[in-house]
């Protein structure tokens, strides 16, 4: 087993998102609706009226959070409103600091508050505030340039969202199908690792993959899709999960004999393909292999199993052997079929992919007061977020303004970046935002310094712009590297040759980002590793829940929305515990000892969350005879969740009887179903039934048992802290 370790390095900071894909037509429309005003100015004779509308487009995009036409397009117009008139207040308000200040605090704090004061907030976010610092920054003079340029600011806002309505294709069906084939991609990858690297892998993507599936499932049966639709894509997500559960039981039986090495390795990885394949036809993606050719790698392997089976009796192989390479088979073969079944679903469902959804039915915002008293309190940690970025902005602010650097407000810009509720996400921010701005500042003052023509610099915009929207969902660094050389070129339009800027920009994202990881370590801190203990005490009851729901099905009937939701609350649990664990090792003051105790459960328990969903691809309705199956029923939930050493000592004593008491039953078998083969009783018989059913089921009792073990190294409080610590 590999224990979770984070993350770390250069490779870590640019490393996608767990699940993302580039947005490729997000970014072309995005890179469109951006660079036509600019495109437009120069045609004019005026570069810096173009680069002003170009300005409101381009942080309107910000606001830009998807969904259906008319409610995305409504909030466009509400953010271009809203962002024309922050510029025009910050230009207004430039050569008063005091006013500016004022509007910046109120503006950066309303920002941080978000969804706790109004979901409108949530969306413009930072940018009415972005609006105001450039503004401020440009001193704009007389009144007539400042309505002007404001209006030029509110008609590329308004240009923006104009655009994208129109750039936009209504919902389609097809929109939706890429959540439902993502499962089959994620499983078909981990095949093919599979047949490469036999191991015992768990992979959280494919959790993750399921649950975004479901969740399509449940959108379709809303007011967006219909019944029909719904019922055609419920047995797809069954199926995926049906599928994840298979391969996760395929992984526990461990590498194949020597003697079926090959066609298993042949068998596993073209099932891998096939589910691709699958996935493929669900996005009308081209596939990787257009092989027709009928596939026979089933039969080797079931040739090679039924030499193996031959060659046992003489002595040639063990029945251990021989009956994993024939459990690997019955894996693979019901792999197999029910990725039939998926392709016959998927055939009917890929037809349907131009239907039009219907638009979901729009909620009306509100006020939600209780949920702002929760939140107006210093024990709210949206409250102290909102209170440290409005400080440190506002320090940052007044530092640049009466010093007057040049281009001041990108070091307040930078804060409002990476300034984010957790200590670790604003390092891990930082450190984006600065190697960003180090790369995509050098690219840009080299092509400053090269290109002169504005017409010129409109198109590599255009280029840059659409790269940047495009890699911007897989990882923020990215979008820092793109995003970097469109503000300066974005300048250099109407000061065109002035390179220098591009080193002030990164001398302002130094001083906005060191700013920030002070103000997020000093300033009302939010910790994560005092919640670790906790949350991993958390995430093994949640398992062991889940452990006891699915054994407790071996013995009777168990509803299936019973065991789903068990699964999913220890999921759920297990990716909370996982995150805090993955914060806490990028904080000051934390227990190296504790996290790595942390990171062997959570490693063990992300192990063993799989395992128990293959046991139930190996239920049959006489499981309820193995040996000791009860005992072991009784300690193993226990084992994993009690809290006192001495209980746990006891369970787990008591889980070692029982796995002994089902490996001498086993051992029993073996040995009664050597002397049968020696007799010639190649036959069904009642001992090679027993072997095939029950033998499965012990090997992944014993392996969750020892993922227990793993998962319990040593006593944790089953309590969140009351307080926050101080800096």
């Amino acid at each position: 087993m590999t224990r979770h370790v984070p993350r770390r390095g250069m490779a870590g900071l640019f490393a996608p998102a767990p699940d993302s894909r580039p947005a490729v037509m997000a970014g072309l429309g995005n890179g469109v609706a951006i660079s036509v005003p600019l495109l437009a100015g120069i045609a004019a004779g005026d570069p810096q009226a173009g680069a002003l509308a170009a300005l409101g487009a381009y942080v309107a995009a910000f606001t830009n959070k998807g969904g259906a036409r008319r409610p995305r397009t409504r909030g466009l117009l509400v953010a271009a409103v809203a962002d024309a008139a922050a510029f025009w207040a910050g230009a207004w308000t430039a050569t008063v600091f005091a006013w500016a200040l004022v509007l910046l605090a109120v503006l950066v704090f309303l920002a941080a508050m978000g969804a706790a004061i109004h979901p409108t907030l949530e969306r413009l976010g930072t940018m009415p505030a972005t609006a105001l610092l450039v503004a401020a920054g440009q001193g704009i003079g007389t009144q007539a340039g400042l309505r002007h340029a404001a209006l030029l600011v509110l008609l590329g806002g308004l240009w923006y969202a104009t655009a994208t309505a129109v750039l936009t294709p209504p919902a389609r069906l097809r929109d939706v199908l890429g959540s439902i084939a993502q499962p089959y991609r994620v499983i078909g990858r981990t095949l093919s690792i599979l047949a490469a690297f036999p191991a015992d892998i768990a992979h959280p993507h494919t959790a993750r993959a399921l649950r975004r599936a479901e969740d399509t499932t449940r959108e379709l049966r809303g007011p967006r899709g219909d019944e029909h639709l719904a019922d055609l894509s419920d047995p797809l997500v069954r199926h995926a999960a049906a599928l994840a559960d298979l391969t996760a039981a395929l992984a526990a039986t461990g590498p194949p004999p020597a003697a079926v090495t090959t066609p298993y390795t042949t068998a596993t990885t073209h099932a891998g393909q096939q589910l691709c394949r699958l996935a493929d036809r669900l996005t009308r993606r081209r596939p990787a292999s257009t092989d027709h050719t009928p596939d026979t790698s089933m039969a080797l392997l079931e040739s090679a199993c039924d030499r193996m089976r031959a060659q046992t009796a003489a002595g040639a192989h063990t029945y251990a052997d021989t009956a994993r390479a024939a459990r690997q088979r019955r894996l693979l073969a019901r792999i197999t079929a029910t990725t039939d079944a998926a392709r016959a679903d998927a055939r009917g469902l890929a037809r349907l992919a131009a239907t039009r959804l219907s638009p979901p039915v729009a909620q009306a915002a509100h006020l939600d007061l209780a949920r702002l008293r929760a939140a107006w309190t210093p024990a709210s940690s949206t409250f102290r977020h909102a209170l440290r970025a409005t400080t440190v902005s506002a320090a940052v602010f007044t530092l640049t303004q009466t010093t007057a650097l040049p281009h001041g407000e990108w070091a307040t810009l930078a804060v409002l970046r990476v300034l984010r509720p957790q200590y670790a996400a604003t390092r891990e921010r930082v450190a984006q935002r600065v190697i960003g701005n180090l790369v995509g500042g050098t690219c840009a003052a080299l092509l400053i310094a090269a290109v002169n023509q504005p017409a010129a610099i409109c198109l590599i915009l255009f280029a840059i712009i659409t790269a940047g929207f495009t890699l911007r969902p897989v990882n923020y660094a990215f979008w820092v590297v793109f995003g970097t050389p469109v503000v300066l070129l974005l300048g250099d339009v109407s000061h065109p040759g002035d390179w220098s800027d591009a080193l002030i920009r990164i001398a302002m994202t130094l001083l906005g980002t060191t700013a920030a990881l002070l103000g997020s370590r000093l300033l009302w801190p939010s910790w994560e590793h005092p919640h670790l203990a906790a949350r991993t005490a958390h995430a093994r009851q949640a398992t062991a829940a889940y452990l006891d729901t699915v054994l407790d099905s071996l013995t009777r009937p168990t509803p299936q929305g019973e065991l789903h939701h068990a699964r999913t609350a220890a999921e759920k649990a297990l990716t909370q515990a996982r995150t805090t664990a993955h914060h806490a090792h990028r904080e000051p003051g934390h227990d190296r000892a504790a996290l790595d105790r942390a990171d062997t459960t959570v490693g063990a328990l992300t192990a063993l969350v799989p395992l128990i969903a293959a046991l139930t691809t190996h239920r049959t309705a006489h499981t309820a005879r193995i040996p000791a199956l009860a005992p072991y029923t009784g300690h193993a939930a226990p084992a994993l969740a009690c809290t006192q050493a001495d209980e746990m000592a006891a369970h787990t004593d008591a889980l070692d009887g029982a796995l002994d008491a089902m490996t001498l039953y086993l051992a029993e078998l073996h040995t009664r179903r050597h002397s049968e083969l020696a007799a010639q009783r190649t036959g069904d018989t009642r001992t090679r039934v027993l072997i095939r059913e029950d033998e499965p089921v012990i090997e992944l009792l014993g392996a969750i048992a020892a993922a227990i073990h793993r998962a319990r190294t040593g006593p944790q409080p089953a309590t969140e802290p009351r307080k926050e610590p101080g800096p």
